[in-house]
């Protein structure tokens, strides 16, 4: 396990998220002022709404004190920690969420094509668009650096099995970790992070919107919306 040597201090900074359009924000994250009295809203919303455990995920898996609520657009922040892929990710697995992000937009595209298009292969899903919307946002965090070439030639870069890494994760989260800074496998020489607390973050926002064009085999092309 990286030492406190590898700790690397980040202040302020902003990172990229993509996700596509098809998942709105949700509302109850934004309407809550205080984590702590998350449970007693949602069992006074779901009342009126049958479907709010579906949209909300389970936000058990978020202590109170990490909840990010009440400010815009966090709910895209908590939804990475309350809907997690069952076979989690490559710092995560499926027994907690990671909030994945990049230093720049095109690392993030770079590293959502590759998903995506796994995923669309393995359904033989036909050709189609695919919208997709940027999440801008803002962390303070203390991350285990895995940029040094120690690491980059270790198999947590494995590209597709992270058996190691995942290993590597659960250890840094059971001893109350931030996450990690480590480097793009799709696009190399950039940084990304995984960040193990939602209320790193302080602050999101909408930017840009993209259209991925999926052609039956790949994503061959990649536009970027604009309003007129």
């Amino acid at each position: 396990m990286p030492n406190d040597d590898n700790i690397q201090h980040f202040n302020d900074q902003v990172c990229f998220r993509l996700i596509p359009s098809k998942y709105p924000p949700i509302n109850l994250y934004e309407d809550v002022a205080d984590p702590e009295q998350l449970e007693a809203v949602f069992a006074v919303e779901a009342l009126t709404n049958p479907r709010l455990s579906e949209e909300t995920g389970d936000f058990s898996r978020v202590p109170p004190k990490e909840r990010l609520v009440g400010i815009p657009h966090c709910s895209f922040v908590m939804a990475a920690f309350t809907h997690v892929n069952p076979d989690g990710g490559r710092f995560n697995t499926s027994d907690f969420g990671a909030y994945y992000a990049s230093r720049d937009v095109n690392t993030s595209i770079k590293e959502t094509i590759y998903h995506m298009e796994r995923i669309l292969g393995y359904t033989r899903e036909p050709a189609q668009d695919i919208q997709m919307r940027s999440i801008q946002a803002w962390f303070t965090a203390d991350l285990t650096d895995l940029t040094t070439q120690v690491h980059l030639d270790s198999n947590l870069y494995h590209p597709t099995h992270y058996a190691h890494s995942q290993a590597l994760a659960v250890s840094l989260k059971e001893n109350k970790s931030d996450g990690v800074v480590y480097e793009s496998v799709r696009h190399r020489g950039h940084d990304c992070y995984a960040l193990y607390k939602p209320n790193l973050v302080h602050k999101v926002c909408q930017s840009a919107h993209y259209v991925y064009k999926w052609n039956g085999t790949a994503i061959n092309t990649v536009l970027e919306m604009s309003m007129v």
